[in-house]
């Protein structure tokens, strides 16, 4: 977002969201993942970076699907221990699911550092990650 655009609009979850969220979080379980563990989270992240480097370059699938599957389980992390909850957020990137504050102040697109630190080739940030994505969250007084 720049300084032109506009202020994102934020909306609760709508039957669809509920029904995707719910798809993305039962194939984090189906990856292992304890949406009630951040270790668990990074182990998952974790083996499947080891995997896909075990896997010749020509022969390695598109890992999208993984990281969002990991990602929405580290935001379902993040709504369990934090004041945050899901929402549905349009700003000029599109429309997605995503954390949001209480004051609505804060949002993370869960996906989002999973993708990046995927990108960048980082290996254990996550949880530490985990650790000090609270602070975001808390309402300002």
């Amino acid at each position: 977002m720049t300084a032109d655009s506009p202020a994102p609009t934020i909306e609760q979850l709508d039957t669809q969201s509920r029904i995707v969220l719910r798809g993305w979080l039962g194939d984090a379980a189906r990856l292992g993942i304890d949406v009630e563990s951040a270790d668990s989270i990074e182990a998952a992240y974790e083996k499947y970076f080891d995997e896909v480097l075990a896997t010749d370059e020509d022969a390695r699938t598109d890992p999208t699907a993984t990281l969002t599957a990991i990602g929405m389980a580290l935001g379902e992390h993040l709504r369990r221990t934090t004041d945050a909850d899901w929402r549905i957020v349009t700003d000029d990137q599109g429309r997605d699911l995503a954390l949001v504050s209480a004051d609505e102040a804060s949002i993370l697109f869960p996906v989002d550092p999973i993708a990046d630190n995927w990108a960048a080739q980082q290996r254990g940030w996550l949880v530490q990650f985990i650790d000090v994505v609270p602070q975001m969250f808390q309402v300002q007084q």
